[in-house]
């Protein structure tokens, strides 16, 4: 981590040692240095652009330190990020810095500062900030992939309820809007329950995956499928024009319904009916829930 890469924002409401603070800063190599006279100015600033380091005075009118340290940890909790507080104080007993510490202050200097002890003190808070922030990023897309994967179903590899709902609805709404008509068709695999009594939960998973995989080949990659309960997928076609694709579906229903799966239990065949609906620009009444509530 360089030095002129860390912000730095210094926070004292006298100007002089504003300016001392900044000029020791810019000789040890910090060039990202912004200054304010006040707790709420600061909170204001960070509101706007956090910065990687806050170096703010103990004692201050309005808000002191550790009042600021609170506010820029709340602050901190909304914008995802971590600031790294260094307090100039006069105080250097035991019980002060304990309290420091405890509202959140990573470390304080006593004043008057030494410009080399200031330069070291704020790269050590800069650096940790620096880790804090990565932790906080990767933890973020962990959180993303996480509720992606929720999203979509392990066995069958295809959105769940909640996705295929929210990708319906775009459907519906793209034909309220542009004309056209959306085909929807809700399948249940009907004896599934009886296989999964009978060959047990690995020929289950590999039905329904199987299922899945053959509706994907007769379908287009624009076209929607979910699996949204145990035994049941949703399957919808839009098209601009009034052609419904209805034969599409029979076929779909037919492959599923004629050809078995090869699983390790042996070839099995499945069999599964299939509820259907046609939504065009007029049919405003008509919504997901209905659709998806559609039973075969």
């Amino acid at each position: 981590m360089l030095r002129d890469s860390l912000s730095i924002l210094v926070v004292d409401d006298m100007k002089f040692s504003c300016e001392f603070i900044r000029r020791a800063l810019k000789k040890e190599g910090y060039t990202s240095i912004d200054v304010v006279n006040n707790a709420p100015e600061a909170l204001m600033r960070l509101q706007e652009q956090p910065v990687d380091v806050v170096l703010a005075d103990w004692l201050m009118p309005e808000m002191d330190g550790l009042e600021l340290a609170l506010r820029i940890r709340q602050l901190d909790e909304e914008q995802h990020h971590y600031t790294g507080i260094v307090l100039l104080t006069a105080k250097d007993d035991i019980d002060s810095i304990r309290t420091a510490f405890e509202k959140g202050v990573d470390d304080y200097i006593v004043k008057p500062p030494n410009q080399v002890e200031l330069a070291a003190r704020i790269y050590s808070s800069g650096r940790v900030a620096s880790m804090q922030n990565s932790l906080l990023q990767t933890t973020q897309t962990l959180r993303r992939l996480f509720e992606l994967e929720c999203k979509v179903d392990n066995i069958t590899g295809l959105g769940r309820l909640e996705d295929t709902h929210k990708r319906l609805d775009a459907l519906l709404q793209q034909t309220f809007s542009r004309g056209g008509a959306t085909c929807t068709a809700i399948l249940k695999i009907t004896d599934i329950d009886k296989v999964s009594k009978q060959h047990g939960q690995l020929v289950y998973e590999q039905l329904l995956s199987s299922v899945a995989n053959r509706i994907c080949h007769q379908v287009r990659p624009i076209d929607l499928v979910g699996h949204i309960n145990q035994n049941e997928f949703v399957i919808a076609m839009y098209s601009g024009s009034t052609d419904t694709r209805c034969r599409n579906f029979k076929r779909i229903l037919q492959d599923i319904n004629h050809r078995s799966y090869k699983t390790t239990g042996g070839f099995l065949n499945v069999h599964c009916a299939m509820a259907m609906a046609i939504t065009k620009k007029d049919n405003t009444d008509i919504n997901v829930n209905q659709l998806i509530n559609s039973q075969p």
